[in-house]
């Protein structure tokens, strides 16, 4: 069963929203969320996979992490 994150699920937003497409976030992306430590190590490292089991929306994982699937 996948879990899920309203941070987590929050920030990605926020960023989709921006049209940004990151290979990872920064702590300056992440100020303000109040996100797990496996959330934040996933986001910190671009870990699509992580941040799926975590709860993370695929469509949000992949507006976001855009440049790491391929066309």
């Amino acid at each position: 069963m996948i879990a899920t994150s309203y941070a987590l699920n929050k920030i990605l937003t926020a960023l989709a929203r921006q049209h940004l497409s990151k290979d990872r976030l920064t702590d300056d992306d992440l100020a303000g969320h109040d996100l797990s430590e496996a959330e934040r190590a996933a986001l910190e490292a671009g870990d699509i996979a992580a941040l799926y089991h975590l709860g993370a929306n695929p469509y949000l994982i992949r507006r976001v992490f855009r440049s790491r699937f391929p066309i």
